[in-house]
């Protein structure tokens, strides 16, 4: 009897940690759900693409609203509650709707993972505003985190030439964040067998005091700005305030698969 007391409560107590214990998913995002929500959000706005048949090398404009998708390798990782990985589909879908006279920029590598920021067009080329966001969701709890920085960074310069050392004073949620831009020069990526101009960019985070973080983001932006690949090394520990310290890992690449957008 004793002993099928316990094992009635062993497995009383295995459905209660199943129960109780949170899951984690990661699911990637539908394309037509994403062309769906583009659509909804241009009903009552007017959408005016570059005009690509004429040759202003002096005038800046911002990408082409739709949604485009990306060749995708890469992963995050947490090592909080055992530890779980969110291994990134092999296609994801990048959102630029219009916002004014520039654009908002929304990647999408997940459900529970995106990226947010905004480009506009100035007299020295495609500059990224100050105010960006990323979610992350792990074991159903997601954090949306708004930055804020002191100014805009210009990643496209019409002349061409490399600017480094652009170092950036931030906020990212709650804490100090502080990324330095680098323009690193142009060259040719293809795209559907056609040869692109583009600019490298790479931004990075050096930072390493005890909730330290180390990053490398490289994007490679046409003229326009539009990402034509994007990579990203990144290792962070923070405190999460409720279970002590959490490590963060994520690696990816993404590549343009056409310059004509889904929608």
């Amino acid at each position: 009897m004793l002993i099928a007391v316990i094992g009635a409560c062993v497995v009383a107590a295995t459905v209660v940690v199943v129960n109780l214990w949170p899951h984690d998913t990661a699911r990637p995002v539908d394309a037509d759900e994403a062309v769906q929500r583009f659509r909804n959000s241009t009903t009552s706005a007017v959408v005016t693409a570059p005009d690509t048949t004429i040759d202003e090398p002096d005038v800046a404009t911002v990408p082409r609203p739709g949604v485009y998708e990306y060749r995708t390798t890469g992963s995050e990782w947490v090592d909080a509650l055992g530890g779980t990985t969110h291994q990134y589909p092999p296609s994801t879908l990048l959102t630029v709707t219009a916002d004014g006279g520039c654009v908002s920029v929304r990647w999408d590598l997940l459900v529970e993972r995106r990226e947010e920021w905004r480009l506009c067009a100035t007299d020295e080329g495609i500059e990224v505003q100050s105010n960006g966001a990323a979610y992350h969701e792990f074991y159903g709890s997601g954090r949306f985190e708004a930055t804020t920085c002191d100014r805009s960074v210009l990643v496209v310069p019409l002349d061409g030439e490399p600017r480094v050392g652009e170092q950036l004073t931030c906020i990212l949620g709650d804490h100090g964040w502080d990324p330095r831009w680098d323009v690193l020069g142009m060259t040719e990526l293809t795209v559907e067998s056609t040869p692109i101009t583009v600019t490298h960019v790479r931004m990075t985070i050096a930072n390493d005091d005890h909730y330290y973080e180390h990053t490398v983001v490289d994007w490679w932006l046409d003229e326009h700005g539009l990402p034509v690949r994007m990579t990203t090394t990144k290792e962070s520990n923070s405190d999460s305030g409720v279970i002590g310290d959490v490590v963060y890992k994520e690696t990816y690449q993404a590549d343009l698969v056409s310059t004509t957008p889904l929608t």
